[in-house]
């Protein structure tokens, strides 16, 4: 979570504000107030205007994961106060893709662990428990109307670097989001079955279900094993099947969403939801 945040304040004051581009969400509506009325402090502004998202989120969110955002934000803020780098690259096209970069991959951090790091994450959240539309294209989508609204305040130019900035952030944060709990899924046909059964579950302590199978040609049947897996597991589950049984069959696939306590790829914050769903009583 520090290093979540440490990474937002270093693209934010470090590449932004020098050349008085904005961010996305809270912190872009934050810098838009902090341009005209630099009287409050940025990291304070900040925490403000955060406030009332977070009472929204309290109610529909749960509780457990308000509190670890008010904390991160709590943290956020004081990283915008405090870490303050002397980094002025003079060109503009350049300083929005690096922001975007290092934003994007704070932004991914912090939603792996318990907790967000501003109000437009939470409404991002809450949209997601409901119609299952991805974080990144909930928040282009709300920075698109806080772009079109700047474009009465700022000089053009600048909004345009801002948009620049908030493309390579979206991208940057579902790329790093998923990535941090990346899975695989892999199918395994083979005659030696059993063997290769025994060592994945017995030495290797990987989980593996059997599916029933036919053969189309041979009409043998032989069930296939199944497995998900963190990635570099992969590897191991390859050479155990290749050293085991050189004929057989192995396919590795891709994941998105695996949704389960202990192999699932979900953050902690989307666990929870559906932990509250499963409590809240039907009609």
């Amino acid at each position: 979570m520090v290093i979540g945040s440490l990474l937002i304040a270093v693209a934010v004051n470090g590449f932004l504000r020098p050349h008085e581009f904005l961010s996305g969400g809270m912190a872009g509506t934050s810098l838009i107030v902090y341009y005209h009325w630099s009287g409050i402090p940025f990291g304070v502004l900040y925490f403000l205007l955060n406030i009332p998202v977070f009472i929204l989120g309290f109610f529909v969110v749960g509780r457990k994961f308000i509190l670890f955002s008010l904390w991160a934000v709590l943290i956020h803020s004081a990283m915008f106060s405090f870490v303050v780098p002397d980094i002025l690259i003079p060109d503009k096209l350049l300083s929005a893709l690096v922001a975007g970069i290092i934003s994007g991959a704070g932004v991914a951090v912090i939603l792996r662990t318990n907790g967000t790091c501003s109000g437009t994450e939470i409404i991002s959240i809450i949209i997601n428990k409901f119609y299952s539309i991805n974080l990144s294209t909930t928040n282009l989508v709300m920075n698109a109307v806080l772009m079109g609204i700047s474009c009465f305040i700022l000089p053009i130019e600048n909004v345009l670097y801002s948009f620049v900035f908030i493309i390579m952030n979206a991208q940057v944060m579902n790329s790093v989001f998923k990535g941090l709990a990346k899975r695989k899924a892999v199918m395994i046909i083979s005659h030696d079955w059993k063997t290769i059964l025994d060592k994945l579950t017995r030495e290797k302590r990987i989980g593996v279900t059997l599916l029933s199978a036919k053969g189309g040609y041979s009409g043998v049947e032989e069930p296939i094993l199944y497995s998900i897996v963190r990635s570099h597991h992969v590897s191991v589950v390859r050479a155990v099947t290749m050293k085991t049984d050189p004929a057989a069959f192995v396919i590795v696939m891709e994941t998105t969403d695996i949704i389960n306590d202990t192999v699932g790829n979900q953050p902690p914050w989307k666990k929870h939801l559906y932990q509250e769903r499963r409590r809240t009583p039907r009609n």
